[in-house]
């Protein structure tokens, strides 16, 4: 075999292997269990009492304190560097669920209700029976426990040296 068409062909297995298999969904395979963009979390965040349920009173008191903390010179509205600045803040905490600010209007500025209302739209959805109270079942959440399990029965301590 000529050195030329050995090379290429070492090269081609070379790369061959080092490329990763391509996932395709599959209805035979079990969806992922990650919770990555839930937008459930952004309205449990609200949830002033951790009871597992966000009345529009802890929605509208926590937009109010999101507002407050966007508004660094407190006049009462977000200029464009307020929003500049909140959008980056929101980004930086979670990617997958941020939701831009954005002075709909076109007026110069966001004033609190342009703020708060992609919040307040993505209440109205989960609150499947429009009492202004959403609960883990209306937004078909399942909490995990996060303390850690006992270990088996079966298990042995370590053992000290």
């Amino acid at each position: 075999m000529p050195p030329r068409l050995l090379f290429t062909v070492l090269s081609v297995l070379l790369l061959a292997g080092c490329s990763t298999p391509v996932r395709h969904w599959s209805p035979y395979v079990a969806p992922r269990q990650e919770n990555w963009h839930n937008p459930a979390s952004l309205i449990l965040r609200y949830d002033a009492n951790n009871d597992g349920m966000v009345t529009r009173r802890e929605l509208e008191a926590g937009l109010r304190q999101d507002f407050w903390q966007a508004d660094t010179n407190r006049d009462g509205r977000l200029d464009p560097d307020e929003v500049h600045a909140a959008n980056l803040r929101r980004i930086r905490i979670d990617q997958s669920t941020a939701i831009p600010i954005i002075d709909w209007n076109h007026d110069g500025y966001v004033d609190f209700d342009e703020f708060a209302a992609p919040m307040r739209s993505l209440f109205d959805q989960f609150d499947a029976n429009g009492d202004g109270v959403v609960t883990l079942k209306e937004m078909n959440v399942k909490l995990v426990p996060t303390t850690p399990k006992p270990p088996p029965s079966d298990a042995q301590p370590p053992s000290s040296h």
